[in-house]
């Protein structure tokens, strides 16, 4: 079975960026989120009601995504910019009681189908790296938020990654990350994945 080894953190901390150059360097798959396709995104960000539409969207994109991945997927391995349990730590901070509900009745068919990632790889930052990176991505409705938003439920996600997560996850600050294959934190993270992959292996009887 097809194991999904994913990165998360923070808004701007590289996911995709991490993603793209570790299907690259260790020539696995990879899925990146297609975050555009959600088009309560904006709406949300602003302050609309619209957090059931905006969390079971993200929820069911990601669905669709893993699902049409490790139905096409050859490889023992494949690596993801997002893990769908966030789906769920963002629905609880969002979405009312009756919301939430709705959500995990969903969720719950979409984690029977699909399952969670076999690891994830958490990279986090300090505020003052958080802000210059989302002025690079240019985003205008992140740029308009708030930075103690993006702070404070970074926060919120990584203590769940910490003590409530399914998957087995690394944790990393990487504000001193630099997409150099000299880079002692990325070797530290290449390090950590090809562990992961190894481990698998050699549990399965390899």
């Amino acid at each position: 079975m097809i194991k999904i080894i994913s990165f998360e953190g923070c808004v701007g901390a590289g996911k995709t960026s991490l993603t793209n150059y570790f299907s690259h360097e260790l020539k696995v798959g990879k899925i990146l989120e297609e975050y555009d396709r959600n088009p309560f995104l904006r709406d949300f960000y602003e302050g609309s009601d619209v957090n059931l539409e905006t969390e079971i969207t993200f929820l069911l994109i990601h669905y669709s995504q893993l699902k049409k991945t490790l139905k096409n997927h050859n490889g023992d391995f494949i690596l993801a910019d997002f893990s769908i349990e966030k789906d769920l730590v963002y629905a609880i901070l969002n979405l009312n009681t009756e919301e939430l509900k709705v959500f995990e009745n969903i969720y719950d068919y979409v984690i029977q189908q699909v399952g969670v990632p076999y690891g994830v790889i958490y990279i986090d930052l300090s505020l003052a790296v958080l802000r210059r990176r989302i002025f690079q991505r240019g985003r205008p409705y992140e740029i308009n938020a708030d930075l103690r938003y993006f702070k404070g439920y970074n926060d919120k996600v990584k203590q769940y990654f910490k003590k409530k997560a399914q998957s087995e996850v690394y944790f990393f600050d990487v504000d001193d990350l630099e997409l150099d294959p000299d880079n002692r934190k990325l070797r530290q993270i290449r390090d950590t994945i090809q562990e992961v992959m190894e481990n698998t292996f050699i549990s399965n009887g390899g």
